[in-house]
């Protein structure tokens, strides 16, 4: 059976990102701009060029970058320069290739709606930079990553913004709160209030 260019990203020796070229470096220069460390950047430069790499070989235009192309590109049977063999990209990638279509947007270059933009987290530059000490450091899965970064992120409204005043007792009473959610949440329906009595 014949794999078309979808199936197989084309094995080159490194990727290039074609079109997008000049956006990608936009998009690293304004990360590295707003505080983002080196290897955020260079992160988000090489799953940028992925991205752009993609549209040129199955000859998709930028500016017909649409929900469904993302969703396309998510389940693509990657076999791109840069040692992916994957029969998809992980949920986690795909939210930072959506980071980089936002800018694009938030410039004009993509058009078109992405119906499910908004509801992508923005996750704050330190849980970035932590997700990807854990990528390059401990060789967990990406849903694990994922998930801890989820998780911090739930944590720092109770923390604060100013971790040289965080200390034990703090961080316990913060992972006790969202753990108490986290049950409270997972409970069965028929230990919760009913929806009547809820009514105002």
């Amino acid at each position: 059976m014949t794999k078309t260019n979808e199936d197989r990203c084309a094995r080159r020796r490194r990727m290039h990102a074609h079109d997008l070229a000049p956006w990608v470096a936009e998009f690293t220069r304004h990360l590295s701009e707003t505080g983002h460390t080196l290897l955020t950047v260079n992160s988000y430069k090489r799953l940028s060029c992925h991205f752009g790499h993609w549209l040129a070989l199955v000859k998709i235009a930028v500016t017909d970058i649409d929900e469904g192309v993302i969703d396309r590109f998510a389940r693509h049977r990657c076999g791109c320069p840069g040692g992916r063999r994957e029969t998809h990209v992980s949920g986690n990638y795909v939210r930072r290739v959506r980071q980089f279509i936002e800018f694009l947007r938030e410039r004009g270059i993509v058009r078109r709606e992405i119906a499910s933009m908004v509801p992508v987290p923005v996750l704050d530059r330190r849980v970035v930079q932590f997700q990807d000490w854990l990528r390059q450091h401990r060789g967990i899965a990406e849903s694990t990553i994922d998930q801890r970064g989820r998780l911090i992120m739930r944590l720092l409204p109770t923390l604060g913004n100013r971790p040289r005043r965080w200390n034990a007792h703090l961080v316990r009473e913060a992972v006790i709160a969202e753990a108490k959610l986290k049950r409270l949440s997972e409970a069965p329906r028929s230990h919760r209030t009913p929806r009547s009595q809820c009514r105002a």
